[in-house]
């Protein structure tokens, strides 16, 4: 986080999603830089977070077998604590803050692995929206493939049928106007230029991408 920049009469949310291997992580990381570089002030975070309930996530998606409905409850937390300590201060602010996953992953991911997208949400009715949440589209064949070089683990949605699954939720996510899909499957240099250019038209913060 940084003090100096543009002050905007009000912050911004902007979430960025997609499965595993899809880019969210070096792409919300570059998009910070990239505000920060424009002139705004930006934050940049991310789910699990490293606050006392993403601890004991982070633990509990680490185990075999780890139970969804219960992970769904502990995101649901986790992120509300995280909204209340850091993302509402810093809308208050007037930092643009970027979100490495958010309200659209537990929707996806343990929609999916519960089979109950509704129960998710329901759960989840307390999050602050995003003012813009972009899905990085791959195939869950490319995601898993960009991931070998990373130590795995016996986690359920590193399987491919689960992340079709999950892919599947992003999609009727993005069919309901709630994300706007960016295909990631291509040059970096391209998803960039397009993560730019819908932040631009959306919420209308031109960033530098030179």
């Amino acid at each position: 986080m940084r003090g100096g920049g543009k002050v905007l009469e009000r912050g911004y949310l902007i979430a960025v999603e997609g499965i595993d291997g899809a880019g969210k992580t070096v792409n919300s990381m570059w998009l910070v830089r990239r505000l920060r570089k424009s002139g705004y002030r930006a934050a940049y975070t991310k789910e699990p977070t490293e606050g006392p309930i993403g601890k004991v996530l982070r633990r509990s998606l680490a185990r075999r077998g780890s139970n969804p409905e219960i992970d769904a409850l502990l995101f649901a937390a986790d992120r509300l604590h995280h909204i209340r300590t850091f993302i509402e201060p810093r809308l208050r602010q007037g930092f643009v803050v970027v979100t490495d996953r958010y309200l659209y992953s537990s929707i996806a991911y343990q929609g999916a692995l519960t089979g109950d997208r509704r129960w998710v949400e329901l759960v989840n009715r307390y999050c602050v929206h995003p003012d813009l949440a972009v899905y990085l589209d791959v195939d869950p064949s490319t995601g898993l493939e960009r991931k070998k070089r990373r130590r795995s683990d016996a986690r359920a949605f590193e399987d491919p049928e689960v992340l079709r699954r999950v892919r599947a939720v992003y999609l009727e996510l993005c069919a309901e106007g709630k994300m706007v899909m960016i295909p990631a499957d291509r040059e970096l240099r391209e998803v960039r230029a397009e993560i730019a250019r819908v932040v631009g038209e959306r919420l209308g913060i031109e960033i530098r991408t030179g």
